[in-house]
Order: structure tokens, then C-alpha cells, then sequence
């Protein structure tokens, strides 16, 4: 995205970056084992464990790929700025995609698909939603895992999409304003399951039968 105010730039700017990250981390967990007890009491502290360990253990293997292996997530900023700018010039901006960099013209633009962007964080937010949920068998957790994260793949595209078209025709830099929505979006997938799962599982109940 355009060169601007980087938090990270003020002193002790990572920390502050860590504990936004974490309470945003935290208050999902919490308000999933909102939606989540809506459906099936459990206890707070087992579903927020459960939440906290899959999202770490996640969050982790994505860092030790940043770490070690950065070219995988180049990769996939490469490729996720090909897809977006293949959208961008169907809706009739002409970008020039090169690499990660996104550059438009009249007027002259130029956004950076960083790692970041590919929304690594509310992937894994959302499997630890799944994972913490209990009474699901492995069928279950699985099919909500690849029809979630393809929702939210899906989802992260048109988000990047939409922030640089909107930002190029109305000159307002809205790409920071998703990351809320993004929050709520990653709710309402996981509660979607949860509801088809309650659904389903009372489609699988016995029908009493008239005498």
C-alpha cells in the first residue's frame, strides 16, 4: 500500500503492534465463545485454551515460513497481486502488476501486496474458532475448515480488490478501515458454520412418529 505513517516507526512500535494484535486475538476468542455458547454450554476457560493453543501453534508455523522461508510467502504475494490486478483491469484501470507491486495511472498509483495482506492472522483466528468448538467430529471440523478458509480467501481478494479501486476513484485510503470488518466477516463465516452444523445435526434426530 501507498508510503505513509508506520506505527512501527515510533519507539517501542512492535510491542505496540503485539499487544493490539493480541487483544484483537483475544476479544474474537471471546466473542466467539459468545456465539458459540448460544448454541451448546461449555466452559470459558477450555474453549478459549483450545481457541488460544491452534491459533498460536498456527500463527507460529506462519512466522517460522516468514523466517525461514520467505520466498513461499513472496510467492503468494506475487500471486495474489496477478489475481487482483487481473480484476482491477476488468473493471477497466489497466494496472501493471510486477511482482507484489500493483501500479495504476490517472491518477498514479502504486500499492504493495505485502504479507500482511494475505490475511494470515484471520485465517488462523478462524481454524482456532473451529478447533475450539466441542462436540465436532474430525468430518465436521475438516469440511468447516476448507469451505471457511475458502470463503475468506475469496473474501480477502475482493478486500484487497475493492480498497484500491475505491481508493483510486475516490482518493480516500479505506484500506485500513477493513481490517475491522475483516474481524466481524471471520464471526460471521464461523458462526455460518455453526449454525449449518446445528442444522445438520438436527436433520440427523429422529422424527418422532404419530400413533
Amino acid at each position: 500500500m501507498p508510503d505513509g505513517f508506520d506505527i512501527t516507526d515510533l519507539p517501542f512500535g512492535w510491542v505496540l503492534v503485539v499487544i493490539f494484535v493480541v487483544a484483537v486475538v483475544a476479544a474474537l476468542g471471546a466473542l466467539g465463545y459468545v456465539v458459540a455458547t448460544r448454541r451448546v454450554k461449555q466452559p470459558f476457560v477450555r474453549f478459549l485454551a483450545r481457541y488460544a493453543i491452534s491459533f498460536s501453534v498456527l500463527f507460529l508455523i506462519e512466522y517460522a515460513f516468514l523466517s525461514l522461508l520467505p520466498s513461499f510467502h513472496e510467492t503468494m504475494q506475487s500471486f495474489t497481486a496477478t489475481v487482483v490486478g487481473g480484476i482491477l483491469g476488468l473493471a477497466g484501470t489497466d494496472p501493471l502488476v510486477s511482482g507484489s507491486m500493483i501500479t495504476l495511472q490517472n491518477p498514479s498509483l502504486s500499492f504493495d501486496v505485502t504479507a500482511a495482506c494475505l490475511g494470515g492472522v484471520l485465517f488462523w483466528v478462524y481454524i482456532g474458532l473451529v478447533f475450539a468448538e466441542s462436540g465436532v467430529t474430525p468430518r465436521q471440523r475438516l469440511l468447516g475448515i476448507i469451505v471457511g478458509l475458502s470463503v475468506l480467501v475469496a473474501f480477502n481478494l475482493f478486500r484487497i480488490t475493492l480498497s484500491i479501486y475505491l481508493e483510486r476513484q475516490t482518493g480516500v485510503y479505506v484500506h485500513d478501515y477493513f481490517y475491522l470488518f475483516n474481524m466481524v466477516f471471520v464471526l460471521l463465516v464461523w458462526a455460518g458454520w455453526l449454525k449449518t452444523r446445528k442444522h445438520r445435526l438436527s436433520d440427523l434426530s429422529p422424527t418422532p412418529k404419530s400413533i
